[in-house]
């Protein structure tokens, strides 16, 4: 009972405290009729956490902020191949103007995966075994 209410008291002391995550932009990629970016990043939310890759498919001229929209991955603590930005590898390809391909690597963990975002539809293709 005594854990549950120092649980408790930490939620609602940190309710006001600021996002204290990290976005590194490693790629982006406009799509081919300029109306949408995707962008890969590594989010790092601190010493306790791994690092991750995100990506996000935004207008155009838009930065990330927060997580991800659209993908959400880690290495599984070392499982899945990691890319040059220390996140799980990933890369992305626009294959129409409103397709969006996503090659992950295998192993990794993943913790979202949409099929449309911003009126890009995302098709995923794990690599490796």
């Amino acid at each position: 009972m005594l854990m549950k209410a120092a649980i408790l008291a930490a939620l609602i002391m940190c309710s006001g405290c600021s996002d204290a995550c990290q976005n590194t932009v490693a790629s982006r990629s406009l799509s081919p009729d300029g109306n949408h970016v995707a962008v890969l990043f590594e989010r790092d939310c601190g010493a306790t956490t791994g690092f991750s890759t995100q990506i996000s498919v935004l207008d155009a001229n838009a930065k990330p902020s927060g997580g991800g929209n659209a993908f959400v991955a880690d290495d599984d603590h070392g499982a899945a191949r990691v890319g040059d930005w220390e996140g799980s590898w990933a890369e992305m390809k626009w294959l129409a103007p409103e397709r969006l391909l996503i090659r992950y690597a295998a192993k990794s963990r993943l913790f979202k995966q949409k099929e449309r975002v911003s009126g890009v539809t995302i098709t995923y293709q794990m690599v490796g075994s």
